[in-house]
């Protein structure tokens, strides 16, 4: 006679059964076998691990594209508002002109600066209405302030120069070395100045 009790079989004791007492126990063994999906705790930090080194070094190249993109804009924008200026004026006396007058001619769409702010235009007060000056009211980051000055800007025939507002006036660049550059654009408000003749 077989007594059962859940997955476990008692024998009554027999001949052949041994000396294991009044009962011989039979365990099954369970023949299924299972099989693990997923992943481990430890291969899911690995893989965090790296998706957050792969982020950060594309939220760094975006970021440095986006800056260069800016210079670039910077740049071509004041060169766009200085062909129109010259071409509006030819006679080579730009009194009253202004932002608005450039915006009115319907030439250029816009006069906002890529890093906030706007560019504004003016003629030189102490030049003379001879000059026109292009300058910014937000400051330009170090970086490209250093790029922008790295252009000969005086070489061109269109422009006189360049300059960079520091402490509490704006100091003229003549076209230098890089260490120069970076000398002029530490600290203070790095506003930019082109004067146009």
């Amino acid at each position: 006679m077989i007594f059962e009790n859940k997955n476990v079989h008692y024998l009554p004791r027999t001949a052949k059964a041994g000396r294991l007492g009044f009962f011989h126990k039979k365990s099954q063994h369970n023949s299924k076998k299972y099989k693990q999906f997923g992943r481990s705790m430890i291969e899911m930090l690995g893989v965090l691990a790296i998706v957050g080194v792969l982020s950060a070094g594309g939220i760094a190249g975006y970021s440095m594209a986006m800056q260069s993109y800016k210079t670039n804009a910077l740049i071509e924008k004041v060169q766009l508002i200085a062909q129109v200026t010259r071409s509006l004026y030819k006679n080579g006396d730009y009194a009253g002109i202004s932002s608005q007058v450039l915006l009115d001619s319907g030439k250029i769409s816009d006069v906002q600066n890529p890093f906030g702010g706007d560019i504004h235009v003016g003629t030189s007060g102490a030049l003379g209405t001879g000059y026109v000056v292009i300058y910014t009211d937000y400051n330009t980051p170090a970086d490209s302030c250093v790029d922008i000055l790295g252009i000969d800007w005086g070489n061109n025939g269109v422009f006189f120069g360049i300059s960079v507002y520091r402490s509490s006036e704006y100091d003229f660049f003549s076209h230098g070395s890089v260490a120069n550059a970076i000398s002029y654009c530490k600290g203070g408000n790095r506003r930019m100045m082109w004067t146009i003749k």
